[in-house]
């Protein structure tokens, strides 16, 4: 069971400080009977969401006595994982440890001169709660106590304490040197994201090695929560750091694990009274266990949104078959919530993530795909959110696609100048075409004018009838064409022939010849 605890417990984070600054506000479950906390200042905080459950006085400024080393082991265990000291590094305890220290104030024993390693320190401090082992870790770490405490304040207030101021490492009564629950619970919950710190804070009991000046001491935790020998022993408590002074009364911050809640209770101000067995009962650990108690009886886990949830309808275009498409969250959320809460009081708030067209979504969908999301509140709070998905998958309808894409690229303003300057060129081309014909048509009749021209011109000179064609004509003019040439033959070979027998008669010859 211890390790259980444990684990949960490692599970808490800075994230959870986050949470609880924004729900600081939330409702703490008004229905319910308040515990009737008697302590004079008291919060109850579900640890991995943050959700604070119960308050009182969270934010009074109060003297938080040995709760102060919750802050100063956490620095020191900072400083750890930062790599400026070693979990082995000999720490030599200096004459100044007890110097801002009271006779009464709690020790381990630790001695000046004494040699201890730095881990064992730190359960020096927290099991024993021993003051001077607080100084000796400042010392250590800061060179001195001043720069330490400095240090304190400025990690405080980064971690968004309003109402906290140190002026010691130890808790030792000061008038400058308070805190609140709330703050304390901020302290706390960043302390306990560290599994080193969890490892000490819920450690029941510790022994010490020997020393130079000491024999092995051993250690036992002042929380009482957490010793199975105790009265006050709490099943599902697993630390943290109880303290006490006259002025700040009994105090205790404790965490505990019940299933899937995870609690940090902070009591201040609380008071050891005799009961009526005669008995004295130190009540900040009865309050404890009782706030404790109230908080795991009346709240869990309630699940305000399944995944079978149908949160709403869109519509899709393009799709196959159909028009519309449901979403459905994809995880469930379960909300910490008071037993009597009025789930039907839950709200929804979803958006579709955006489309091309900004009004509805496209197919092709697969079955699962995100499409946006939704958020549940109740009472003006908001508990958590969830991707919203497709519950089925949708087709494409092909044929639609294709007229949705022409339609989308005859509206682009680009595509139709250049449709325009298209179909200027066609009617271009086409009127070219119109006057290149018609032109051609004229020049066509103009040339069968001329050939019947010349056909006619053709049979009167070749004696040719009016009934001869057009075949017989050029049959004719070629017969003359050849005779023609026949003669111009004829009379080059005769003139040839002449000019060499005479060649002064070849003009006679040949004006003869041409009378002939």
């Amino acid at each position: 069971m211890k390790i259980f605890v444990r684990k949960a417990i490692i599970s808490v984070t800075a994230l959870a400080i986050a949470f609880s600054v924004i729900l600081v506000g939330a409702p703490k479950a008004l229905a319910l009977d308040d515990p009737d906390i008697k302590s004079q200042a008291a919060l109850l905080v579900e640890s991995t969401t943050g959700q604070i459950l119960y308050s009182k006085n969270a934010d009074a400024q109060r003297a938080p006595a040995s709760l102060t080393k919750v802050m100063t082991v956490m620095l020191a265990i900072e400083a750890y994982n930062a790599g400026q000291v070693e979990l082995n590094d000999i720490v030599t305890i200096s004459n100044t440890a007890y110097a801002d220290i009271s006779s009464d104030g709690s020790t381990a024993g630790l001695l000046a001169g004494e040699q201890i390693e730095f881990h064992d320190l730190l359960y020096c401090a927290m099991l024993a709660s021993a003051n001077e082992a607080c100084n000796a870790l400042a010392e250590y770490i800061s060179g001195d106590r001043d720069s330490f405490v400095e240090l304190m304040n400025q990690r405080a207030q980064e971690l968004g304490c309003k109402n906290t101021h140190f002026t010691n490492t130890h808790g030792m009564p000061d008038d400058n040197h308070y805190s609140t629950a709330y703050d304390l619970y901020l302290i706390t919950a960043n302390a306990l994201s560290y599994p080193l710190f969890n490892e000490i804070v819920s450690a029941a009991s510790y022994t010490v090695p020997a020393t130079n000046l000491s024999e092995p001491r051993e250690l036992t935790s002042t929380n009482f929560l957490i010793r199975p020998e105790s009265r006050y022993y709490y099943e599902y408590a697993s630390g943290v750091k109880t303290g006490h002074t006259e002025a700040a009364g009994y105090c205790l911050i404790s965490t505990a694990s019940n299933e899937d809640r995870h609690m940090i209770s902070v009591v201040l101000g609380a008071e050891s009274v005799v009961i009526e067995d005669g008995t004295t009962q130190v009540q900040s650990f009865s309050e404890t266990v009782r706030l404790f108690n109230w908080g795991f009886d009346n709240f869990s886990y309630r699940e305000v949104l399944s995944t079978t949830d149908l949160v709403t309808e869109v519509p899709v275009d393009l799709a196959k078959g159909r028009s519309s498409l449901v979403l459905c969250p994809e995880n469930s959320i379960s909300v910490l919530l008071s037993n009597d809460a009025d789930l039907s009081q839950v709200e929804l708030s979803y958006t579709v993530n955006s489309t091309e067209n900004g009004t509805s979504l496209m197919a092709p969908i697969d079955q699962g795909t995100v499409l946006g999301s939704v958020s549940v509140s109740l009472d003006g709070v908001e508990y958590g959110s969830a991707a919203l998905v497709a519950n089925t998958a949708v087709e494409l309808d092909r044929f639609a696609y294709i007229k949705y894409e022409i339609g989308r690229t005859l509206s682009n303003t680009f595509v139709r100048i250049i449709i325009f300057l298209l179909f200027l060129l066609l009617a271009a081309y086409i009127a070219f075409i119109i006057i290149y014909n018609k032109n051609r048509r004229k020049r066509k009749t103009a040339a069968d004018a001329y050939a019947r021209k010349r056909v006619e011109e053709l049979r009167r000179g070749e004696g040719a009838t009016t009934g001869s064609t057009f075949e017989e004509i050029e049959a004719m003019r070629r017969e003359k064409d050849e005779k023609t040439s026949k003669i111009f033959d004829l009379i080059r070979r005769h003139t040839t022939s002449s000019n060499k027998k005479n060649s002064g008669n070849v003009d006679h010859d040949t004006e003869d010849m041409s009378k002939r």
